[in-house]
């Protein structure tokens, strides 16, 4: 018995999970007195024993201590460590904003991002805080894609460690995997009801996620280490390594436990190497250092028990699968357990072979190939059931990170696979890298319906429109191109090497569709995703305390989620295979549009994509090297040399104002080549074609560019004026037919009409042209003096005098122009005019189709002030006034296939040897460079020898017209000084249909005998033209009818 010793308590303040802190003046209670930081407080006798009082205020979460008997000084702790008193719960912070309270103006552009960037500004915060705080801001995202792209952003932020995952703030592991639970379920939800690229951003969302758990997996982080530290007597052992790593987990465990865990697998599966056990935390973003910085640092370095390794592995192996559980969605093996239920029993097995492989380091290329082919074929069952548990969220849930987790095992088989592909595998991987990417556009985001748009919505509701509809695209021309390139695989087989040069070409044209899909597929993410980067990071950032996130990582935003997903793999995979097909089908690295002056073009290399910058007048000779080419763009004033990864097609306008210039324009496919010449902009460069190769020499001095300027590089004030002819003849009808069109004197319109009333005259009868009728010159100033157009032309006239041609300034007039010819009244007189007359070419227009037919008419005669033709007439020394405009009248020919052939070869200037690409449907998506190649080939004009296929198709539509065509003939097209083909506008009085083409079904693809005779046909009757005109190299337009050859300009 006898009176207790008496004691006194070691004491300190325990704030936002920091231990022994220094207690404030008002927290001391009475006989206390400071130990350095500590304090010492004595009891003193009570009621019911010793007592000593405190006071905890403050942020304090309680007080961490020890005890000491006063008489003999022996110390007191608990079993694990130091005592600690509770007195609040763990995750309040009385400074921080309830969530609720948390401004959500529209100073984010309606996105949430006050929301997100006043959470990041707290003082204290926690992973768990930020899962909640993000199912508030996504509670209120219904129909708002600005939103879903926030929290995505920052979600994602946060996965990529950008953001704080513990700021003075401890949370239980328990209300971690809670609330990661909710936050995951919720965004299931929100995905089984949205469509397009809702479901795309909400699918990327959930991978930022783990999956959680309802609240026992969460504990059982807590539990189960003290178990397994408990089983193995560690605390007696050397070393506390393992006990600090425990503090981590008891206090804030985060999804860098899972890395760590694994490194220390490793650490013993490898006898204790200290190397192998840093090298994984680094290799996953995570090193001493920063695990030093820990608000529960782990400071020492782990110990091998060489008795218990066995024992260890075995325990921390179970220990990671509950890691994965609460911290990874995406885990494949956990994944999978957690949704075999919904699945096809065939399933698990494929998986686990599929894992197995790719765990193993030797795996050979055949072992890789298979497993990505199983990785492949579990995805399609499980997107199968996907579709059929859409309405069940828990279900879809645990699918859809299965999906996430296998698109992440195909990725990293496709890249191990990458180093030996051959011509003996690449058929598939290609096949099945494609498809991973297919199966995340087509499954992973339902496409959304089409969304019938009145031009009333707003402009945000306009852009989801438009991004759901290019989404959908890009989905269907992944699936069409599989489609073929299976067919094209089932036809010749796997193995590319004996496909032979049509093969080659055909694999090249499938490839070439495929990467145009994927660069679409790109462009439209990072329009989607970086913009909403760049707004979140800033907010969160100007707010957040640690200053973060960096700015690298803004930057990259959208370039890491790429590569995170399959378009990064897929993209390796096609490159590869298209360098393999190229040498194949004998398809040089270089294809020339136009070869310039045959002395070459120098001067410096700017890169920029052309549509920027063709305003701009350069003012000494430039190479430039161009990120993007539609093919409707001018050649800028000052440009000798235009060099491209894209292949515009041969009669585009870029290609036709490129000869007509002397501009040296080729496009490039070797990828190393264009990023060596886009690393020497600022460098003079002397261009060259040798041997249908052009050579680029960087070393070239300024000197070099010093020679005469090309047409391109002058300027045009300089310019000498073109000459456009005779003057036209006074208006006197509103239309006449084509057979009385005069042959000289006063012009009434253009080359095209009077070229095609020769060539019907001197061709043979078996090259068919269409009848037409023309609106000739004068016919727009005739409706200009009506009296229905009398304010009109008063306007007409002033802005005529105030447009500048080539001036960036007149742009706005060049619109006011266009909208006041559109907008005109018919004269009285005109509509039966014009009716009679082409009924009297048994051209058959209704007067129930007259409005339409007017409303084309005014787009022809607008064209003429387009802002092209304005920067082409200006660089003539043309005034766009000088221009007349008449419009030739065509029934649409309805054709199979459309063509366009010069009689010279533009591309080497042989005039022996014609050149000729050919389409699926009309000749529009040639002329209007419809993005993809044609089939393109050439022949000798004396047709003794079969013609040489260049290249096979791979656009991937088709237009399809009926009814009539008003195609514009101005007095600037075909003139010796001036290329003006091109410039103004053709319009079908029907617009032209459009379909996806599936190049395995069209006979010109997978019938080499049909292709050969109809390319022959046209050779022959591109040089009966040619000959019809006085041997004079044509540049002709036609279509390919039921297997006749019609020339329509």
């Amino acid at each position: 018995g006898g009176a207790p010793p008496p004691l006194a308590m070691h004491w300190g303040a325990r704030e936002h999970g920091k231990k022994w802190g220094k207690p404030s003046e008002e927290m001391m209670g009475p006989n206390s007195s400071r130990k350095e930081n500590a304090v010492q407080t004595d009891f003193v006798k009570g009621d019911k024993g010793q007592v000593a009082s405190i006071k905890i205020e403050g942020n304090a979460e309680g007080v961490d201590f020890v005890l000491r008997h006063a008489s003999d000084n022996k110390w007191f702790k608990a079993p694990d460590g130091d005592f600690f008193a509770r007195v609040k719960e763990e995750d309040d912070d009385p400074n921080d904003t309830p969530l609720e309270q948390l401004s959500l103006s529209e100073a984010g552009a309606g996105m949430g991002v006050d929301s997100i960037a006043a959470f990041e500004s707290r003082g204290g915060l926690s992973l768990m805080e930020r899962f909640n705080a993000a199912r508030t801001v996504l509670k209120d995202a219904a129909g708002d894609r600005s939103r879903l792209r926030a929290v995505m952003v920052w979600l994602r932020f946060s996965q990529m460690r950008q953001l704080a995952w513990q700021r003075k703030h401890n949370t239980k592991p328990t209300l971690l995997s809670q609330e990661a639970d909710k936050l995951s379920m919720l965004i299931t939800s929100k995905w089984a009801q949205a469509r397009g690229v809702d479901a795309e951003l909400l699918r990327m969302m959930l991978s930022a996620v783990p999956r959680g758990s309802n609240g026992d997996d969460g504990q059982a982080i807590r539990d189960q280490i003290l178990v397994i530290m408990r089983q193995f007597e560690i605390k007696k052992r050397k070393g506390c390594w393992m006990e600090e790593w425990h503090q981590k987990l008891h206090n804030n465990s985060t999804p860098d436990d899972i890395i760590i865990c694994e490194a220390y697998i490793k650490f013993c599966e490898s006898e204790g190497n200290l190397g192998v056990f840093y090298d994984h935390l680094r290799a996953h973003g995570l090193d001493r250092k920063r695990m030093q910085q820990f608000e529960r640092p782990i400071l020492q370095e782990p110990v091998y028990f060489p008795s218990i390794k066995t024992g260890l592995i075995n325990a921390f192996t179970d220990y990671l699968r509950i890691l994965k559980t609460v911290h990874s969605g995406a885990d494949l093996a956990r994944s999978v357990l957690f949704s075999k239920h919904l699945l096809d029993g065939k399933c698990a097995p494929l998986v686990v072979s599929a894992i197995g492989v790719q765990a193993n380091p030797n795996a050979s290329p055949e072992e890789l190939i298979a497993a990505l082919g199983a990785t492949l074929e579990a995805r399609q069952m499980v997107c199968a059931s996907l579709e059929a548990n859409a309405g069940n969220s828990g279900g879809a849930r645990d699918l859809l990170y299965l999906d996430l987790a296998l698109e992440s095992h195909a990725r990293l088989l496709v890249e191990r696979s990458l180093a030996s592909l051959s011509e003996r595998s690449v058929a598939t991987a290609l096949l099945l890298a494609v498809e991973s990417l297919a199966y995340s556009l087509r499954f992973g985001a339902p496409p959304a319906p089409p969304r019938a748009t009145s031009g009333d919505e707003d402009e945000t509701t306009q852009r989801a429109a438009a991004a759901d509809a290019a989404q959908a695209e890009q989905t269907r021309e992944l699936v069409e191109g599989l489609g073929d390139w299976a067919a094209l695989v089932n036809e010749l087989g796997g193995d590319v090497s004996a496909w032979g040069k049509r093969g080659g070409l055909r694999g090249v044209a499938v490839v070439e569709r495929l990467q145009r899909a994927m660069g679409g597929l790109v462009e439209r993410v990072h329009a989607e995703l970086q913009p909403a980067a760049e707004v979140v990071g800033a907010a969160i950032r100007n707010k957040n305390p640690d200053k973060t996130p960096e700015a690298w990582s803004v930057a990259l935003f959208t370039e890491e989620v790429l590569r995170g997903g399959s378009s990064a793999p897929a993209a390796l995979v096609l490159s590869k295979a298209g360098a393999i097909f190229r040498a194949l089908g004998h398809m040089p690295t270089w294809q020339i549009v136009s070869p310039g002056p045959k002395e070459g073009a120098a001067g410096k290399i700017v890169v920029a994509n052309i549509k920027d910058v063709q305003e701009t007048i350069f003012t000494e000779p430039t190479v430039l090297i161009a990120s993007a080419v539609t093919g409707e763009e001018e050649v800028p004033e000052g440009v000798v040399a235009v060099i491209t990864s894209d292949a515009p097609d041969i009669l585009s306008h870029i290609a036709v104002r490129s000869r007509g210039l002397g501009v040296l324009f080729a496009s490039c496919f070797d990828e190393t080549v264009l990023q060596s010449l886009s690393s020497s902009e600022g460098k003079f460069a002397a261009c060259k074609i040798v041997g249908g190769t052009v050579t680029v020499d960087t070393s070239a001095s300024p000197a070099a560019a010093a020679a005469p300027p090309l047409k391109a590089a002058a300027s045009s004030s300089s310019a000498p004026k073109a000459s456009l002819g005779g003057a036209p003849r006074v208006f006197d009808k509103w239309a006449i037919l084509d057979t009385e069109l005069p042959l000289g004197g006063a012009r009434v319109s253009g080359a095209k009409s009077s070229n095609l009333v020769a060539l019907r005259a001197a061709a043979p009868a078996w090259v068919l042209t269409p009848r037409s009728a023309v609106l000739p010159f004068g016919c727009l100033d005739q409706a200009l003096a009506a009296p229905e157009n009398a304010a009109a032309a008063t306007t007409y006239k002033q802005l005529a005098a105030s447009i500048v041609p080539a001036a960036h300034a007149s742009i706005p007039q060049l619109e006011k122009m266009r909208a006041l010819i559109q907008g005109l009244a018919a004269p009285r007189d005109m509509k039966a005019a014009v009716i009679e007359t082409l009924a009297k070419a048994g051209i058959s227009l209704s007067e129930a189709q007259w409005p339409a037919a007017f409303e084309s008419i005014k787009q022809v005669w607008a064209s003429a002030w387009n802002e092209r033709a304005s920067i082409a007439c200006g660089r003539a020394g043309l005034g766009l006034k000088d221009v007349s405009m008449a419009v030739l009248v065509q029934k649409v020919v309805e054709s199979e296939y459309a063509f366009v052939v010069h009689t010279a070869n533009p591309t080497s200037g042989n005039r022996d040897e014609i050149y000729a690409e050919i389409v699926v449907g009309q000749g529009e998506a040639l002329v209007g460079n419809s993005p993809g190649r044609a089939l393109g080939f050439s022949c000798a004009k004396d047709l003794k020898g079969a013609p040489t296929l260049l290249s096979m198709p791979s656009k991937g539509l088709a237009l399809h017209g009926a009814g009539l065509i008003f195609r514009s003939d101005s007095n600037s097209e075909d003139l010796p000084d001036f290329s003006g083909a091109g410039l103004f506008d053709s319009v079908p009085m029907v617009p032209n249909s459009v379909s996806s083409v599936s190049y395995r079904a069209e006979r010109l693809v997978t019938d080499p005998s049909f292709a050969e005779d109809m390319m022959r046909k046209i050779a022959e009757a591109s040089v009966a033209v040619e000959k019809a005109m006085g041997g004079v190299p044509q540049d002709i337009e036609g279509c390919w009818v039921g297997g006749e050859v019609h020339i329509v300009q």
